[in-house]
């Protein structure tokens, strides 16, 4: 007799919610430092899991607390439902393009990324081809975007792409503050600007503008208000002019006229233990001289340097008219003062005061105070969120470099 009972089916298990351990060698190209969280998360649902390989980024931003708590359980709630991985990622404000990432890329929590469809369209053509690469080029890509603005993060994911790290986190912070007041006229970090950013510039290019620009901000706090004690006044002698550098426009102007480094010449100029002169023939700078405290006899000057365009030599007319006009200069105490500390600083804050109040509140906003109190720039002293592990060590080194940098006495 033939039994007329069908078998039982055995019940149906939902994988979504019993799925298999996480591969190691899967979970091992996540930072150690989120791998629990990612393994724990992972551990809920299969469909979770599966970001491991469909979208690093978002289970990453999910188990590195990414967004509001709400937002993330709306996230994991339409993975486990199978809807498109796109709208996933926009319940979370998760832009869509770090998708192309490996999960190698992400080792500092994310921050908001713009997610327009042109931002996207462009950024997708510059994601590094090699993934050992991709953790530097995005920390550099947010990091811009952060303290500049999209253009330039759009700027850095393009050529820096074949970057594995800028190492020096400071650069990158001065060539973005040098990036923002390029286009921000009326400051006087804008003044300070040779270079403006542009596109169309390299990253080795713009890194060595940012790096003028930070000489040139030094050159602006030494200065404070200017030179008040230029020992001796303008005068003629022998058909040329003599003409005292005082004034910051006076420096920049002077260098860009003479092709040299005046405008770099903070380290003497916070010594004040120099005075520096333009010689000028019918209005026009044909060298520079820079005098100083004869060793013997400090109310007699001495020249330091006498310099025509470019550095080159001066011609002997020059000479012959600066020896003449400085025997015609009073007898006096050449006195050479430092700058005022107070005074340095003031510069400084209205030097930075703009990009300042521009990131108050913002993600950048701790990165500029670590950068302003690292000893690379004159700090400006501001209140704010700081990270102060790294400070002495950074600051120790930037003073040796001033030392090194105060013996230097060519122009160029």
């Amino acid at each position: 007799m033939v039994s007329t009972v069908k078998p039982r089916p055995a019940p149906r298990v939902d994988q979504r919610l019993t799925p298999p351990p996480m591969a190691e060698a899967t979970l091992d190209k996540f930072i150690e430092a989120y791998r629990e969280p990612i393994r724990q998360l992972c551990a809920s649902s299969l469909s979770i899991a599966d970001l491991a390989s469909s979208f690093p980024g978002l289970l990453f931003a999910l188990a590195s607390g990414y967004g509001t708590q709400g937002a993330r359980d709306r996230c994991i709630a339409a993975v486990r439902d199978g809807r498109p991985l796109k709208d996933a990622a926009a319940l979370l404000g998760l832009a869509w393009w770090l998708r192309r990432l490996p999960a190698e890329a992400f080792t500092i929590p994310l921050s908001t990324l713009p997610d327009s469809a042109e931002f996207n369209r462009r950024i997708v053509n510059h994601v590094p081809t090699e993934s050992w690469k991709a953790a530097g080029w995005l920390d550099r890509v947010q990091l811009t975007r952060e303290l500049a603005n999209d253009d330039v993060a759009l700027w850095m994911a393009w050529r820096s792409k074949g970057v594995p790290r800028l190492r020096d986190a400071n650069r990158l912070i001065l060539l973005c503050a040098w990036a923002w007041f390029s286009n921000r006229p009326g400051t006087i970090g804008a003044s300070l600007v040779r270079q403006p950013f542009e596109p169309s510039l390299g990253l080795r290019r713009a890194l060595d503008e940012a790096e003028t620009w930070r000489k040139r901000s030094e050159l602006a706090v030494a200065l404070g208000d200017g030179v008040q004690d230029t020992w001796f006044e303008a005068g003629s002698a022998r058909g040329y002019d003599f003409v005292p550098i005082a004034q910051l426009p006076d420096f920049l102007s002077e260098a860009q006229s003479m092709d040299n480094c005046l405008d770099q010449f903070a380290p003497q100029i916070q010594l004040r233990r120099t005075r520096l002169f333009s010689v000028r023939k019918a209005g026009k700078p044909v060298a520079d001289l820079e005098i100083a405290p004869h060793e013997e006899d400090p109310t007699m000057p001495t020249i330091e340097q006498l310099r025509g365009p470019g550095n080159r030599r001066a011609a002997p007319g020059v000479w012959q008219a600066v020896f003449t006009w400085l025997s015609m200069q009073p007898t006096r105490s050449l006195t050479a003062n430092r700058s005022s500390t107070t005074q340095a600083r003031a510069a400084a804050r209205r030097l930075w005061q703009p990009y300042h109040d521009h990131l108050r509140g913002q993600p950048g906003e701790r990165a500029l105070h670590d950068f302003l109190r690292s000893g690379e720039v004159m700090d400006p002293d501001f209140d704010g969120p700081t990270n102060n592990e790294p400070v002495a060590k950074k600051a120790a080194n930037a003073t040796k470099i001033r030392r090194r940098a105060s013996k230097k006495k060519s122009f160029g």
